[in-house]
Formats: structure tokens, sequence, C-alpha cells
């Protein structure tokens, strides 16, 4: 059995365990039963749970889809960009918002997982920032803060994706895109100079 093939089968493991019996519950020898695994492996994989939380973080993280879109597939149209960018985002959070809505659960009761889990956002805030950076040198965006505007984007998309998560289509029913298109127009023309 080769190492991925190994740590991938402890990750699944613990992702299964804390969905169904929550984080308290996914102990490292449950979680290295589930796996097929001794605990010992565990531990030499990843060091602790802690080590595991970590890396089930990382394997959802939106974080290389963002430098790659901001990167490679940047056309330095601002609303143009930003729409990408956030509709990405939103189905990338929708593609995982078990996952998501089990770290809000979860969250309050072991510190440790808000400080893994807040490691995403910082991410995502710096490629912003850059690109907010870039964009006014250019003299496509007016001066700004640009922390502000990169948590500001960050806050409408994660707020549109607890809302159609949580909510479903109770409080509207238009179409995700349509509704990021007018969040991302009416946030460009406030950047605008």
């Amino acid at each position: 059995m080769s190492s991925k093939g190994t740590a991938e089968k402890i990750i699944e493991a613990a992702l299964h365990l804390v969905s169904e019996k929550g984080y308290t519950a996914a102990t490292t020898k449950a979680i290295a039963e589930l796996a097929g695994v001794n605990e010992v492996t565990i531990f030499r994989h990843f060091g602790n749970k802690r080590g595991i939380l970590k890396a089930i973080i990382e394997q959802f993280s939106y974080y290389p889809l963002l430098q790659q879109e901001l990167n490679k597939n940047v056309t330095w149209d601002l609303e143009t960009d930003l729409l990408n960018f956030s509709i990405k985002h939103f189905n990338f959070l929708m593609s995982i918002k078990d996952f998501v809505m089990i770290g809000f659960k979860e969250a309050m009761q072991f510190p440790e997982i808000n400080e893994e889990i807040a490691n995403i956002p910082l991410h995502i805030k710096t490629e912003l920032i850059h690109y907010f950076q870039e964009m006014h040198e250019r003299g496509k965006i007016r001066d700004i803060d640009m922390e502000a505007a990169a948590l500001s984007l960050i806050a409408i998309n994660f707020g549109h994706f607890m809302s159609r998560a949580r909510l479903g289509t109770f409080v509207s029913n238009m179409p995700n895109e349509e509704l990021l298109k007018t969040s991302v127009s009416i946030f460009s023309r406030g950047l605008a100079p």
C-alpha cells in the first residue's frame, strides 16, 4: 500500500466520522479502525488529530483554484474577473457545503478548527489584495483600502453561499449566477475610478 493511498484512506475515514458523529467522536482510534490502519500509522502520517484536520481543510481549500483564476485566467476587466472568481468560489463552496456546515457546528467547541479554517479566507484575501493593487496600478480602480475591498467581496460571496446552503430558495429563487452577477456589478461600480 502506498503512502498516498494510506493518507487518503485516513482522510476519508476522518471526514466520514466527523460528518456522522462529530469531531469529538472521531478519535484517532476510530479513524484508524475505519481506515483499516494501525493508530500508529495515523501519527506517522499526520502527527495527531489536528494534523488530519489540517489535511482535510487543505484538501477542500479553494486557494489553488483562486490562484489559477487570478493569475492565469485574469482579463484585467474588473467586473469580468470578479464575476468569474465569484461564480467559481460559490460553486466550489456549494460542492463542499456539508464540510463547511460541519466546520461551523464543531468550531464553537474546538478552537483548532477555527484556526485551521481561517487559513482559507486569509489566502483568498491575500490574492484579492494583490489583484486589486495591480488593478489600481493599471488605473482601473480608485485608491481604496485593498484589504477592506477583499474582505467585502469575500463576505458578499460567502453570504450568498450561506443563504443558499442553509435556506435554499426560500429567500429568493433568483438563479445563483444572476444573483452573483448583480452583486459583482454593484461592488465593481464602487471601485471604479
